[in-house]
């Protein structure tokens, strides 16, 4: 794991908390579980613990385990499970290294993850092993607009307010460390990791993009 995700997924684990516990995250993230269907869905990289809640409330019966490699977000996001009411079943592990069984999962969603783990290829293929057949993924991941584009939709990120705006340049500054996802970059990772008919929606007025797939 590079210096920076420590840093920021250990000793800095609040200022990500910061950035995800606002409606419009909340929002998105409800929107993904209810784009998920199954009755066991695994959250991957749960972080602060605010997409496994939000999922959990999009579909109260399921049964959501998330996984995380940061002890500290863990913590989070145990923490937060039992301020919301909301049970949340958490697993440390890596998203490269499953401890699940073949097909144990109906779906599985990522928040922000893919483009932070040194081989997402990894993870993907790891995600492709524990969902079952006809079982959907789904991602939410920073888009590689231009520049005048980015700046653009980070002002109108502001419209929703001055600490969802600037959560979001946060969130855009940090992920150009890594690399962004263009619509066809994301597209070719999913199939080239055995995933079939992705789908890609823009979100965050274009800062981000969803890509869902259908593991055959």
């Amino acid at each position: 794991m590079r210096a920076t995700t420590r840093l920021i997924f250990g000793p800095a684990a609040g200022v990500y908390d910061l950035v995800t516990a606002q409606e419009p995250w909340r929002r998105h993230c409800r929107a993904m579980g209810e784009g998920i269907p199954g009755r066991r869905v695994l959250d991957v990289g749960i972080g602060p613990g605010v997409s496994g809640i939000e999922m959990l409330r999009a579909a109260p019966s399921r049964m959501l385990v998330g996984l995380d490699a940061s002890p500290a977000m863990l913590d989070r996001a145990r923490r937060h499970g039992r301020e919301a009411g909301v049970p949340l079943a958490l697993v440390r592990a890596d998203a490269g290294w499953l401890p699940f069984a073949d097909a144990s999962y109906d779906g599985a969603a990522g928040h922000s993850v893919l483009y932070l783990l040194d081989d997402s290829d990894a993870a993907l293929r790891e995600l492709h092993r524990v969902v079952r057949p006809g079982g959907r993924v789904a991602f939410l991941e920073p888009n590689a607009l231009d520049g005048l584009a980015r700046l653009r939709a980070v002002c109108r990120a502001y419209g929703a307010g001055f600490r969802f705006g600037t959560s979001m340049l946060l969130w855009s500054i940090f992920s150009a460390l890594y690399g962004r996802y263009t619509p066809d970059r994301i597209v070719a990772q999913l199939v080239r990791c055995g995933f079939v008919r992705p789908r890609i929606s823009p979100a965050f007025d274009g800062l981000a993009l969803v890509a869902s797939a259908v593991r055959p």
